[in-house]
């Protein structure tokens, strides 16, 4: 079967989710072609790509997500979008796919519907749409922006696969709820405790920074693609030894992304969460850490709340003692989906949008 995988180039975890399914569905003899943009290309070179101009977010200088820049940075697509839609539909007819697996990228669902084509949205984006978690007042606005971005990425998929670790789901026969993916390089880890804490940020935060310089901890940080050392601060260039050192640390802190959620809590890591702001689907994350007793968060962490998280270390560890989740179960309904028939419906809507 013939495949198309296409997803965001925003961050790592998209790059990430796409490095542990990719190969599953190779192994089951499934040929692919992969559409994207941003980091992801890099990411995934070694794959039949096609490099596509995509969405990307753009933030203030307090680290929040901006509706104003990221319009204004993105004011260009729809124009590309039509600019490159008749070459970009003659690529991938000519590839003759079967079915699309698209991880939150808006451009794909367009191009699949057009070649009559079924498509699975594959993300844990939508999980704010069918899995039930009770949002705090304060929260309600950037709620309302994310799930209506979600609504509008991948609308009218013939199915969704999401990924969480909640399980409250409203259940659609088109839905399946499944827990977030891990690469093969963390699984083969064994977890210690270690005498540092480990950051990850996805954007540079300096009253972060400010917070750590004055706890007693030594801090290894990743995402300030710089090496070296400032006083109990040890800056790291993210490669291939930050799973080794996530491994290794006593905790983790950082940017509330599923992917690192995920190293994290497979590796036993208490996880403090420091959620970029406007961006919900991480305070998402965050709340469901702190709801399961494995961490806490807060988007402007006090020293007072970063101290208290590390002083309660004890305690998280022994909920994640208790905590699991199989990793595998997404490549599985993605397997199910694709020889199930789903790639062989072909969608006659697809008509309306032209060849």
């Amino acid at each position: 079967m013939n495949i198309v995988y296409a997803l965001s180039g925003e961050g790592r975890g998209h790059a990430s989710t796409a490095r542990s399914v990719l190969p599953v569905l190779e192994r089951a003899g499934h040929r692919l072609k992969v559409v994207t943009y941003g980091r992801s290309v890099s990411e995934l070179r070694g794959y039949d790509l096609i490099e596509i101009r995509g969405i990307r977010h753009c933030y203030n200088q307090a680290g929040r997500l901006s509706l104003l820049r990221s319009l204004a940075g993105n004011a260009g697509i729809f124009g590309y979008y039509a600019t490159h839609w008749g070459r970009l539909r003659r690529q991938l007819r000519a590839f003759s796919p079967d079915l699309f697996i698209v991880n939150f990228e808006p451009l794909a669902p367009l191009l699949a519907r057009s070649l009559g084509v079924p498509f699975i949205s594959f993300s844990n984006q939508h999980a704010l749409l069918f899995v039930r978690q009770p949002v705090p007042a304060k929260f309600r606005s950037s709620a309302l922006v994310t799930k209506t971005a979600a609504r509008v990425v991948a609308a009218g998929a013939d199915a969704y696969v999401v990924m969480s670790f909640l399980r409250d789901h409203r259940h659609r026969d088109n839905v399946r709820v499944v827990p977030p993916v891990l690469q093969e390089e963390f699984r083969q880890l064994k977890s210690e405790i270690g005498g540092y804490v480990l950051v990850y940020l996805k954007e540079r935060n300096p009253a972060l920074l400010r917070i750590l310089r004055q706890i007693n901890e030594h801090f290894v940080v990743y995402g300030y693609d710089v090496d070296a050392t400032e006083g109990n601060l040890t800056f790291r260039t993210f490669g291939r030894g930050m799973p080794r050192e996530l491994a290794g640390c006593k905790a983790a802190i950082g940017t509330s992304g599923l992917s690192f959620i995920t190293e994290a809590l497979w590796l036993k890591k208490p996880f403090f969460g420091v959620p970029l702001k406007g961006e919900f689907e991480q305070t998402a994350n965050a709340l469901f850490i702190q709801e399961a007793g494995l961490g806490a968060f807060a988007e402007r962490p006090a020293k007072e709340e970063v101290e208290g998280f590390l002083a309660n270390l004890p305690a998280f560890r022994g909920a994640l003692a208790e905590f699991r989740f199989d990793p595998d179960a997404a490549g599985k309904a993605l397997l199910e989906l694709a020889d199930g028939g789903l790639a062989q419906a072909r969608v006659p809507a697809a008509v309306a949008l032209g060849a």
